[in-house]
C-alpha cells in the first residue's frame, strides 16, 4: 500500500477523529465516555471464516483476543464439509456469544453485504483462486500460507489484489511473537557468533 493511501481502519479512526472534533465543538458538555459513542457501530468489521478446519479454530481464537481492542465481529462461517462447518458455527457461539450463517459455499457467503472480511483457512491448493475470489466480492482478506502451489493461480491472487483497493495479509505463524521478535534480535545482533 503506498505512503498516500488509507487502510479501511485508519480512515474510520480519521474520521471519527473529525467528527469527534466537530461534535466537541458544537456541544461543550461531552464527557470522555461520550467519546466513544460518536463513531457508531459502523466501524465494526465483521469477519466470516473461509473453512473451518483446525486453522481456523486458530484463527477464531485470534479474533476473539482483538474483538473489543479492534471491535471486531463475527458474521459467517463457510465450509463445504457439514461436520466442519457446524463445529466452527458451534465454537463460534461459545468464543462470541452470538450465532453465525453458515455456508456450503464461498460464493454465498461473498453475498453477505454485511461481510467486511475473510479468513481464509481452507486447503492450501485453494488459498490463491479463494484469495482472488474473496478481493472480487470486495471484502479484505487473512489468507493462510502458502498463498499457492501453482504458480499460475499465485499470479491470479497477486493481478486481483494489484488491482483492488482491498487489505490483504498473508499470514505466517508465529512471525509477530514477541518471543520470535526477540531471538530474531538476538541472532541479528551478532552475539551467537561469539
Amino acid at each position: 500500500m503506498a505512503n498516500n493511501e488509507l487502510s479501511r481502519r485508519k480512515f474510520i479512526g480519521k474520521t471519527a477523529a473529525g467528527v469527534a472534533g466537530v461534535a466537541v465543538s458544537l456541544n461543550s458538555n461531552l464527557n470522555a465516555a461520550s467519546y466513544k459513542r460518536i463513531i457508531g457501530a459502523n466501524n465494526r468489521i465483521n469477519i466470516g471464516f473461509l473453512g473451518c478446519g483446525a486453522r481456523s479454530t486458530g484463527h477464531q481464537n485470534m479474533v476473539k483476543m482483538s474483538e473489543k481492542d479492534k471491535n471486531l465481529g463475527v458474521v459467517a462461517v463457510c465450509d463445504i464439509w457439514k461436520l466442519n462447518r457446524e463445529k466452527g458455527a458451534a465454537n463460534c457461539e461459545k468464543l462470541f456469544n452470538a450465532g453465525v450463517k453458515q455456508f456450503k459455499y464461498s460464493e454465498e457467503m461473498l453475498q453477505m453485504p454485511d461481510l467486511d472480511a475473510v479468513m481464509i483457512a481452507t486447503g492450501d491448493f485453494q488459498h490463491a483462486k479463494l484469495l482472488a475470489e474473496v478481493i472480487g466480492a470486495g471484502k479484505d482478506c487473512y489468507c493462510e500460507k502458502p498463498l499457492s502451489t501453482d504458480l499460475e493461480d499465485a499470479k491470479l491472487a497477486r493481478n486481483a489484489v494489484l488491482s483492488s483497493k482491498q487489505v490483504v495479509q498473508m499470514g505466517s505463524q508465529w512471525l509477530s511473537d514477541p518471543m520470535q521478535i526477540k531471538i530474531r534480535e538476538i541472532v541479528r545482533s551478532g552475539r551467537l557468533d561469539r
